[in-house]
Order: structure tokens, then C-alpha cells, then sequence
């Protein structure tokens, strides 16, 4: 193991046993961090940029992060421990209740994930391009919830409650079509379309997919012609 890596390694723990006065300082330089790095990515932000955002100076920044990956992780961290299920949504999962539901909760939730975590969007983006080593970190923190939509969709599709459908596939397609919808309506949409109340109401994207998940619908696909044919 390199020097690096045991500064690395030792820095995270040591941050619980901080006195007040310097968890404060932590504070100011993850959310500096955060702004910096979601706006201009990893390579493109500087140390010495956050610790000037956050009002210190750059050997007080290495004080607390002898890396500059140390401190991505960090402000990451601090914005995926915001993602949580509220307990309304939690309890419709572990009942099972019916899709009608869950759906609009499941909805509601990444959509409010979506507008009111703007830079853990950017940041997730940059990790993915950027930053490899922190998608270990995205793991931890989002397979529990991946987990979960899985577990409920498998258990709906076992008492028929929707039809036969890979939980993976139901909940990686809702995640993507309510997220791509999101990022995607700004770039092809009109500005007044975009900006639209309306494009942000879970009743649309609800509607869309009980139409798929309902089990009364079954889908075909010929393989010679490779169309999709419904059975009602």
C-alpha cells in the first residue's frame, strides 16, 4: 500500500472524532467541493478553487483530505445520504400494496430526487466518467433501494398483481424513463414545454407504465418480423 493510500485510509475515520470547530470546516469544504465539482467535473476543479470557495486555505483542505478523490468521495457521500425513501413509500413496499399505489410514490420520489438534487446529478455523472474508484460508493448507497424495487416488483409479478416481467428490467425501465425524461425534455422540448407543471406530474409517467405492467396486457414479439403485437 502506497503513502497515499494509507493517508487515505486513515483520513475517513478519523473524521467522527473532530472537534466541533473543525467538523464545521469539513462542512464548508464539502459543499464546496460539491458546487465546484458538479459545475466543472473532477480534473477541471482545483484544491486550492474549493478551499478558496470555502474560505480557507489550501493546507487546511489537506489537513482533512490528503487527496483530492478523498474529497469527491466525501461531497458525493454527503449528497447520497440525502436520497432516502419516506415512510409512507417504505411501508407500500414492505405491504405490497397494489401498483396503483406504489407507483405514483415510487414516481413522487425520483422525481423530487431529480429537482431538488440538481449537483448529486452532476456528480453522479462525473463519477461515472471520471472517477471510477466511486462507484463503490454509489453502491452502497443506492443498491439497498435498487434492492428493494426489485424485491416489490418480484413479489407483484408472483401474486399476478403485474405480469411477467424481469424486476431488474421493471425497475431499471421506470428509474430510466422517469430520469431520461427529465434530462431529455430540456434538450428536444420547447422552452415553455420543458418548463411545463405538467411534465413533472407522476399521474403521466403512472399511467404509462401501468398500461405495461398490468397483467391483463400481454405482449408477443414475432422473431421473423420482429413486431410487437398486445393481446388484450
Amino acid at each position: 500500500m502506497t503513502t497515499n493510500s494509507l493517508d487515505s485510509a486513515k483520513a475517513r475515520p478519523m473524521l467522527g472524532k473532530k472537534s466541533p470547530e473543525r467538523s464545521v470546516t469539513e462542512v464548508r469544504l464539502v459543499e464546496a467541493a460539491a458546487q465546484l465539482f458538479a459545475r466543472h467535473g473532477f480534473k477541471a476543479t482545483t484544491t486550492r478553487e474549493i478551499a478558496q470557495l470555502a474560505a480557507l486555505n489550501e493546507a487546511t483542505l489537506f489537513r482533512y483530505f490528503p487527496r483530492k478523490p478523498d474529497l469527491f468521495l466525501a461531497a458525493l457521500e454527503s449528497h447520497l445520504n440525502r436520497v432516502k425513501f419516506s415512510h409512507d413509500l417504505q411501508t407500500s413496499l414492505v405491504n405490497d400494496d397494489d401498483p396503483e399505489v406504489v407507483l405514483p410514490k415510487l414516481v413522487s420520489f425520483f422525481l423530487n430526487v431529480l429537482n431538488t438534487q440538481p449537483e448529486l446529478r452532476s456528480l453522479l455523472h462525473v463519477a461515472g466518467f471520471e472517477l471510477p474508484e466511486a462507484q463503490k460508493l454509489i453502491r452502497e448507497h443506492l443498491s439497498p433501494i435498487f434492492d428493494t424495487l426489485c424485491a416489490y416488483f418480484k413479489r407483484s409479478s408472483a401474486r399476478k398483481a403485474i405480469c411477467k416481467i424481469d424486476p431488474q428490467l421493471a425497475a431499471f425501465g421506470l428509474l430510466g424513463a422517469v430520469s431520461a425524461h427529465h434530462l431529455l425534455r430540456g434538450v428536444f422540448a420547447s422552452r415553455e414545454a420543458s418548463q411545463a407543471p405538467a411534465a413533472d406530474r407522476p399521474e403521466l409517467y403512472v399511467s404509462l407504465w401501468l398500461h405495461g405492467l398490468m397483467p391483463q396486457q400481454q405482449f408477443t414479439m414475432d422473431p421473423c418480423e420482429g413486431a410487437v403485437s398486445a393481446s388484450l
